[in-house]
Parts: C-alpha cells; sequence; structure tokens
C-alpha cells in the first residue's frame, strides 16, 4: 500500500507543479499593459515549457511504468496458476486449461504470500476482471478479451475471501457478473 500512496503523492505533486506552470506560461505570455511590461518573445518560454513538461512526463513515466502490476511480481514463478474465462454473465475459475465448449467452475484456493498468476479470457465480448478484497478495495484488475490471454500475477498478502467483479459493461446482467475465491 505504502508503494501506491507515494504514487498518489509524485501524481499529485506533478499535477500541481504543471498547473502551475501552465499558469505562468498563460500569465506571462498576455498581451503586456504597456511596452516596458510583458515578454519580448512568448514562444520561446512556450518552447521550454514543452520541453519541461516532457522531461517530466518521462521521468514520471520511467517511475512509475515498473510499479505497474505487468511487472511488479514478473520475475517471481508462479506457485499456481488459475484459468479464468469471463463469459455474460459469470466467470470460470479453474485450476486447469477451460474447455470453452463446456466451461466448468471449481473452488480455487490460494496460499497466502506465494505469487499466483490468472490467465484471463473471454468467450464472448470483452469484460473487466477485477479482484476486491474484504474491504471492498480494487486490489488488481486486467481485460478478458475474447481470443487473447492476459496473464496478471499477484501475491495476496491478506487471508480472506476474495471477490471478482466485471469493470466493463458487458450486457444487461453485468451487475450480477461476479465470483470469488479463497486466500488462506
Amino acid at each position: 500500500m505504502k508503494n501506491h500512496e507515494f504514487i498518489l503523492t509524485l501524481f499529485l505533486a506533478s499535477a500541481v507543479l504543471i498547473g502551475a506552470l501552465f499558469y505562468y506560461i498563460y500569465s506571462s505570455s498576455l498581451k503586456p499593459k504597456s511596452e516596458n511590461e510583458g515578454i519580448q518573445n512568448p514562444t520561446q518560454k512556450r518552447y521550454f515549457f514543452f520541453l519541461v513538461y516532457i522531461a517530466v512526463f518521462a521521468i514520471l513515466f520511467s517511475i512509475t511504468i515498473p510499479k505497474s502490476p505487468y511487472y511488479l511480481f514478473a520475475d517471481k514463478a508462479p506457485d499456481k496458476v488459475v484459468y479464468v474465462a469471463a463469459k455474460q454473465f459469470m466467470f470460470v475459475l479453474s485450476e486447469q486449461a477451460i474447455d470453452a465448449k463446456n466451461p466448468k467452475s471449481e473452488k480455487i484456493v490460494i496460499q497466502s504470500g506465494k505469487p499466483v498468476e490468472f490467465r484471463v479470457t473471454s468467450l464472448d465480448v470483452n469484460h473487466g476482471f477485477a479482484i476486491y478484497n474484504s474491504k471492498a478495495e480494487l486490489v488488481t484488475q486486467t481485460q478478458a478479451m475474447p481470443g487473447y490471454v492476459n496473464r496478471l500475477r499477484w501475491v495476496f498478502n491478506e487471508p480472506g475471501t476474495y471477490n471478482i467483479l466485471c469493470l466493463e459493461f458487458c450486457g444487461s446482467a453485468h451487475a450480477y457478473m461476479r465470483s470469488s475465491f479463497i486466500v488462506k
């Protein structure tokens, strides 16, 4: 959780900085009241601003992308693989590859503190695959897309029941599309 707080603080600080720079550029490039006020070349100042903006963006991008869920546990071999197939209006979870013609769900139990890999796909339309903890906080998520398998690795450190909800509107019964698994 501390990584998330750091990233949020970093983004908020950069947003304030970028907002202040935008205001400074805007106010300094207004038409001067007299001949002695204002800047002589507002285009040069805008060019400098956009160079700074690109540098800040590159730095933030290089800091945050490696901390995304796709890279966070990439170097750890999964202790368990859970196959997930989304289908209107259900999730099928299994420890074996799922047969698209006859999908059957299993009760999934995951060990706390061990890396798990979810192999997520869809059997019909796009779906969201979102995992929530017992406090209804979003832990991690990925897309479930037909014809493609997203691999999502995660380490669950808190035991309990985790709920899976669809984050992509997929039809009239979207709100009832849910499943769960247990972390011991």
